[in-house]
C-alpha cells in the first residue's frame, strides 16, 4: 500500500542571532520562525521553514500556522505525497496565503525526494551537484561599518559577491558604494539594495551615479504606486532594476517584464516556494534576463531548498545566490551534511534536501 501523510506539524521557533541585525523597517537580535513538518505514516518528512518579520510581512508565525491547521492539513492528511500538483490546486483554493502555500510546496519537495531516495537538485534536472557561490548582504549604519563588513566577507568568508544596503536616500549612498568597491576591487560582483527607501525623484537624481563604479543591479530603489512608474523610472536610469517586492508571483513577474520594468527578477521561495519558482526562472529566462536567488533570512534548514534549486539550473549560475542569512544566525535546527567553503556550499547527495532536524534543539528553540 502506498504511503500518504499522516502528521502535518508546525513548530513556531526563536532563533538567536549572533549580533543585532538591522532591517530597513526593524532592528532584531533573535529571528521568529515557522518550521513546518509534513510527515508520512511510515516516517518519512519534508521540512520547510520561513521567517515571520511582522513589520515587514505582517505575518507571525502563529498567524501562519494557525492557516496550514485548519485549511491546509485536513486536505494533506491521508493524501499521496508524491500527487504534488493536485495537493497545491486542493490547498491553492484558499486565497491570499503565499507564504502558507509556499511553506507547503517546499516540504512537499523535501518529502518526495526523501520518498524516491534522490536530491532534489536532481529531481530538478541537475547534476552533478556544483558549488553555489553565496552574496553576502553588507547591512551596517556607517560607510565605514559597511566597507569593514564588505571587506570580512570577501577576504575571511571568501564570498563571491556582495549586495550593499544602500538607505540613506542622498550621496551618502553614492560614497559607501564608492568606498566599498575601492577597497574591494573592481571584480566583485557588487549590487545595491534600496528596500524602497528612495522617493522617484531621489532615485533619478541620485542614483545614476552609480554607474562608475559596475554596479549590476540596483534593488527595489521606490516604493511605486504602479509597475508602469516603475518602467519609467527604469528607462531613466543607467543600470538594471531588480525587481524583489515586486516580483510576487509568475503573473506579477510576466507584466514587469511586459512593462519593461526589471532588468533582472529575485527569486524568493517564501513568496513563490519551488513550483511557481521554476515556472518565474523559465520566464526570466525567455526573456533574456538574469535571476537571483533572494534570503529569506533562512536557517540552514530554509537555505537548503535555494541551494539545491541554484544548484540544478544552469542559467542561474553567473549570480552569487543571497543565501547567507544562516551565518549571522546563533544556532539553528539543522542536523546532516553541510559544508561552506570559500563562500560556497555544494547540496549533498541525501535524499531530498538534506536536511534533518535535531529534535532537541526543537524543544530548546520553542516560542514560548
Amino acid at each position: 500500500m502506498a504511503d500518504v501523510i499522516e502528521h502535518v506539524e508546525t513548530h513556531c521557533l526563536d532563533l538567536p542571532y549572533r549580533k543585532a541585525v538591522q532591517f530597513a523597517s526593524v532592528k532584531e537580535t533573535v529571528g521568529r520562525y515557522l518550521l513546518l513538518r509534513v510527515v508520512t505514516r511510515d516516517g518519512a518528512e519534508g521540512l520547510a521553514e520561513c521567517v515571520c518579520r511582522p513589520a515587514q510581512s505582517g505575518e507571525t508565525p502563529a498567524m501562519l500556522a494557525a492557516v496550514i491547521k485548519d485549511f491546509y492539513a485536513p486536505v494533506l492528511r491521508g493524501a499521496d505525497p508524491l500527487d504534488h500538483n493536485r495537493l497545491l490546486g486542493a490547498i491553492g483554493r484558499v486565497k491570499g496565503q503565499r507564504t502558507a502555500f509556499a511553506l507547503v510546496d517546499v516540504a512537499l519537495w523535501d518529502l518526495k525526494g526523501k520518498l524516491l531516495g534522490q536530491p532534489v537538485w536532481r529531481l530538478l534536472g541537475g547534476g552533478p551537484a556544483r558549488p553555489v557561490p553565496l552574496a553576502w548582504i553588507v547591512h551596517g549604519n556607517s560607510t565605514r561599518e559597511q566597507v569593514k563588513e564588505a571587506v570580512e566577507a570577501i577576504e575571511k568568508r571568501g564570498f563571491a559577491a556582495l549586495k550593499l544596503k544602500a538607505w540613506k536616500r542622498s550621496r551618502a549612498d553614492v560614497e559607501m558604494v564608492r568606498a566599498v568597491r575601492k577597497t574591494v576591487g573592481d571584480t566583485r560582483i557588487v549590487w545595491v539594495d534600496c528596500n524602497g527607501s528612495y522617493t522617484e525623484t531621489e532615485a533619478r537624481t541620485v542614483l545614476p551615479e552609480l554607474a562608475p563604479y559596475g554596479i549590476s543591479f540596483i534593488e527595489e530603489p521606490c516604493r511605486f504606486p504602479d509597475q508602469a512608474r516603475m518602467a519609467r523610472l527604469a528607462a531613466q536610469l543607467p543600470i538594471a532594476l531588480l525587481g524583489d517586492q515586486t516580483c510576487t508571483s509568475l503573473g506579477a513577474v510576466q507584466n514587469l517584464i511586459r512593462l519593461g520594468a526589471v532588468g533582472a527578477v529575485s527569486v524568493k521561495l517564501r513568496r513563490t516556494g519551488i513550483t511557481e519558482s521554476l515556472k518565474v526562472i523559465a520566464l526570466a529566462e525567455a526573456a533574456g534576463l538574469p535571476v537571483v536567488i533572494g534570503t529569506d533570512s533562512e536557517s540552514r534548514i530554509g537555505a537548503m531548498p535555494r541551494l539545491h534549486l541554484h544548484a540544478a539550473i544552469p542559467s542561474l549560475a553567473p549570480w552569487p545566490a543571497e543565501t547567507h542569512f544562516f551565518q549571522k544566525l546563533a544556532d539553528d535546527l539543522y542536523s546532516g551534511s553541510f559544508v561552506l567553503k570559500d563562500g560556497a556550499v555544494t547540496p549533498s547527495d541525501a535524499p531530498g534536501f538534506g536536511a534533518r532536524l535535531d529534535k532537541k534543539k526543537l524543544a530548546k528553540y520553542r516560542a514560548r
